[in-house]
């Protein structure tokens, strides 16, 4: 009605989380402002006239409109530069500089504390009407991508990442929140289903997969998805943001490339993977895990060395597999703390196994670790144990990036006197670039491809091939998993000459292994 509902509104802040409610809040302080110059007209008016019944109505009823119009201009430029000034100390003047704040520089995304700002913004627009959709994304395997490539790549995969976001994830707000992480939000003013979310989803993951071109190659990437919902969820930020959390990392846990929603029973994994991980904590301080051994031997039958297996029996749990707290150990420090636990336990058992060299299982995260070698060998120092009789038999090999700092770091352990192995080859897509790059002493053929010998010709033409390598290369090749007579038979056709599994012996105590192998001189095969 009056000039007030027209005052123009200060450039360069459409776009800034909390702006629309700044301006209105600025534009009702006008509207009541404008009145105090009309009352003064008002007052003097009464003065002059000497009765109200005898004003120029017509003339007062224009008079007042002309005095709040006149007053609106003049506070209306006043309260426009306050309201620019208030909006300039609280989220920077429109300039590169605050530009630079509201957005990350690298993938023009909103930097983390404006995406944090506009959702909490979106919460409270939508908190009873409509929903909110909280999707938390985060780069698979980025840190192998990086030290692979380089980081230029790794920037432009970060790019990559961020713009096919924007794409996929259609009337969203995107934003970098870490530093290969990402966040998306949707608000709509109905319900958002979650079919709509799986559809956006399984959109990004496809063009990732599509992948980039990195150092004249294009690389298949993927990533691993988190949802939140509000209000179905909850409807306070750190709480969505937590459960968005937990569903990325069951998404993690499911194999990563894909994506999680938030339910309330992920509640009663993470408690449970809490307990664990206590308790974990506890066994190794107390010293209650125990180290199995399950023989690797010739195909007579003959011992040739040994593979050292933790395990666990909880005082009130009973026995907790391997599959579930390791899992749990790898996403904590207690990796290297259990890695050492087992390492000094398998040097005390030594004693009454000489002269057989033992496999530990080391995991490629761990390896990575600075203080890995210079520990492991305080810990043979201590026991004077030499390091030829340990082998590390590196484990999640199909997760291992030949980079050149991963292969000084096997090249420096073997240096030191450590036999290294391969396990589960064959898993991963780049296996036989690992063969050629990867100083290794022993590889591992992983059960799946021993067990299907004789009833897939790839798999025939698979293990044929990785043994006439290994035999090139003079390295050993074990054959995991024999279950039965036909299984180590078929694998010594297919050219392998040592043997692991059931069939020969389950894993078993120091003392049972010894009584069963003696004090046998460890075979020699090449």
């Amino acid at each position: 009605m009056f000039a007030y509902r027209q005052i123009s509104r200060p450039h360069g802040f459409e776009k800034v989380p909390g702006y629309l409610e700044t301006f209105r809040k600025e534009r009702r302080l006008l509207a009541a402002l404008t009145l105090i110059p009309a009352l003064v007209f008002l007052f003097f008016a009464a003065i002059t006239s000497g009765a109200i019944g005898a004003w120029p109505w017509p003339e007062l009823t224009s008079s007042f409109a002309l005095a709040m119009t006149v007053a609106s201009v003049i506070t209306g430029y006043e309260i426009r530069r306050s309201m620019t000034n208030k909006l300039n100390t609280l989220y920077g003047s429109h300039s590169d500089t605050s530009r630079l704040n509201r957005i990350d520089p690298l993938t023009g995304v909103l930097s983390r504390g404006f995406f944090l700002q506009a959702f909490e913004d979106a919460l409270e627009r939508h908190s009873e009407h409509g929903s909110v959709a909280l999707i938390l994304i985060d780069v698979d395997h980025f840190k192998q991508i990086n030290d692979s490539f380089g980081h230029p790549a790794g920037d432009a995969v970060l790019e990559f990442f961020a713009q096919s976001a924007a794409r996929t994830f259609h009337n969203a707000t995107v934003g970098r929140i870490g530093g290969d992480e990402f966040a998306v939000f949707l608000a709509h003013e109905e319900e958002i289903s979650e079919g709509y979310i799986e559809q956006a989803c399984e959109a990004f993951l496809a063009v990732l997969h599509e992948g980039i071109q990195l150092n004249n190659r294009r690389q298949p990437l993927s990533a691993s998805i988190g949802v939140a919902m509000a209000p179905r969820d909850d409807t306070n930020l750190r709480v969505l943001q937590s459960y968005a959390d937990m569903a990325l990392y069951q998404t993690k846990r499911n194999g990563r490339s894909g994506w999680s929603f938030f339910r309330k029973d992920i509640l009663g994994d993470m408690r449970r993977e809490r307990f664990i991980e206590r308790e974990l904590r506890a066994a190794i301080l107390l010293k209650q895990l125990a180290v199995a051994y399950q023989p690797i031997v010739t195909e007579g039958g003959k011992l040739h060395s040994l593979e050292a297996l933790v395990r666990w029996e909880h005082p009130v749990r009973g026995i907790i597999s391997p599959a579930d707290f390791i899992p749990i150990a790898e996403k904590s420090s207690l990796i290297h703390e259990l890695g050492l636990y087992v390492l000094e336990q398998v040097c005390r058992d030594m004693a009454e196994l000489p002269e057989v060299a033992i496999n530990v299982n080391v995991s490629a995260r761990q390896l990575r670790l600075a203080e890995f070698k210079d520990d492991y060998l305080s810990v043979l120092e201590a026991q004077r144990v030499d390091p030829e009789r340990i082998v590390i038999e590196i484990t999640e090999s199909s997760q291992i990036e030949a980079t050149d700092r991963f292969v000084q770091r096997i090249a420096d352990l073997r240096a030191a006197g450590f036999r290294i192995a391969l396990d589960d080859f064959g898993l991963g897509f780049s296996e036989f670039d690992q063969l050629r790059r990867l100083p290794f002493d022993i590889i591992k053929i992983d059960k799946s491809f021993i067990q299907n010998i004789g009833f897939d010709r790839v798999t025939d033409v698979f293990v044929s091939a990785v043994v006439q390598i290994a035999d090139h290369l003079d390295r050993s090749v074990v054959a995991e998993g024999i279950e039965s007579e036909i299984d180590g038979t078929r694998a010594a056709v297919a050219g392998c000459r040592l043997f692991q599994g059931y069939h020969y012996k389950a894993p078993a105590s120091v003392a049972e292994v010894a009584a069963k192998y003696g004090s046998a001189k460890r075979s020699k095969v090449a």
